[in-house]
């Protein structure tokens, strides 16, 4: 059981590193560019026929639905 647990937090270490990076790319890359590079630096590559969305979807363990919902709340918020 500890072992799981260590070795899940050594992930969500892994991903909070690169999602630091990422925003620190931010204002040099494109967005599309942004999610190629974190997908390839968690080691979750882009599957044949997969679009860009459904494998942030799957890297992130949610489903593409679930991103889509997840960003439009996200842009109404900065919206409103």
């Amino acid at each position: 059981m500890r072992r799981r647990i260590y070795k899940d937090l050594e992930e969500l270490e892994r991903i909070a590193a690169v999602a630091l990076q990422a925003r620190a790319w931010g204002k040099e890359r494109s967005p599309v560019e942004m999610f190629r590079e974190l997908i390839k630096r968690t080691a979750i590559g882009q599957r044949p026929g997969e679009s860009l969305a459904e494998a942030v979807a799957r890297a992130a363990g949610i489903t593409a639905r679930q991103l889509k919902d997840l960003l439009c709340e996200r842009a109404q918020a900065v919206g409103a």
